[in-house]
């Protein structure tokens, strides 16, 4: 039986619920930037090394393919971890929101 399937009826239950949902969002969270940031950190090491070589005619097509494999690995994380973006997406609408409204 899932942790969630169970209707609350007391406001701790509730709270307790909430908290649950909380902590498995903020893990998602964390799941998804690391693994973006493995993604990224490979792609710069890649990036920095092309930097310094003097054939960019040759790397091109490799930079521009790398580039959109970032891409989709970022599409693709945002796709694995739904939640995880969604909850980045509404932090970022509420800290928007909450410095809109301090003016």
């Amino acid at each position: 039986m899932s942790r969630f399937s169970h209707k609350a009826t007391t406001r701790e239950e509730v709270q307790h619920e909430i908290d649950s949902l909380m902590r498995a969002l903020d893990e998602l969270k964390h799941n998804a930037a690391r693994d973006s940031h493995k993604r990224l950190s490979a792609l710069r090491s890649r990036a920095e090394s092309l930097w310094h070589d003097n054939d960019w005619d040759e790397h091109y097509a490799d930079i521009s393919r790398r580039t959109r494999e970032a891409s989709r690995a970022a599409r693709d994380c945002a796709k694995e971890h739904p939640l995880g973006t969604l909850a980045l997406a509404a932090g970022a609408f509420a800290v928007i929101g909450y410095l809109i409204t301090r003016r």
